[in-house]
Formats: structure tokens, C-alpha cells, sequence
């Protein structure tokens, strides 16, 4: 038995798992849903989904994610194309957006 109630929690819950997903912190979700920062964590440990730490140093997690070769590499690439990182990942959001 599904009611209104209940299928707006679900397409809450859904947003607030997509909206971590992508890194945002825990106060911008609750900015987007309206709702207090605690009450996402609460959320996203009763769906089973670990909160991205967005305290830690992004970049730090990802480089650490890379064999030598590709850290190598990416240094090349932002190097020559005279990008930095975070113009970079935007780049290539866009491309592979761009390919559908």
C-alpha cells in the first residue's frame, strides 16, 4: 500500500543518494531539499549509503585511486593542454555528455 507520503520520501531519498553521489556535502543537500544536515545523515545511514567525505582532499583520494603511469599521465595532459584539474574534469564531464 503506497501512499503520496510514501512515495515522496522515496523520490527524496532518491535525490538526497543522487546528490551525495556526486559529492556534494551534506549542508548543500540539505540546502537543495530543505532540510536540516543531520536529517540527510540520518537518511543516507537508514538507506545504507555511505556520506561522501567531503572534509577529506578530493584530489588526494583520487591520485592515491592511480597507478604511477596514470598520475603521470594526467600531470602530462594538464600540463600541455595549460588546464587545471578542475577544468579538466569539467572537460571531460562534457565530452562524455557530448557523446550520447
Amino acid at each position: 500500500m503506497s501512499t503520496d507520503y510514501q512515495k515522496e520520501l522515496h523520490e527524496r531519498d532518491f535525490n538526497i543518494i543522487r546528490l551525495n553521489n556526486v559529492g556534494l556535502s551534506l549542508f548543500t543537500i540539505s540546502q537543495i531539499i530543505g532540510c536540516h544536515p543531520s536529517t540527510i545523515t540520518h537518511r543516507l545511514k537508514k538507506l545504507g549509503v555511505q556520506a561522501m567525505d567531503t572534509r577529506k582532499a578530493f584530489m588526494e583520494d583520487v591520485i592515491a585511486e592511480l597507478a604511477e603511469v596514470e598520475q603521470e599521465w594526467l600531470v602530462g595532459v594538464l600540463e600541455k593542454n595549460q588546464l587545471n584539474i578542475k577544468e579538466f574534469i569539467v572537460e571531460l564531464i562534457k565530452d562524455k555528455h557530448n557523446q550520447k
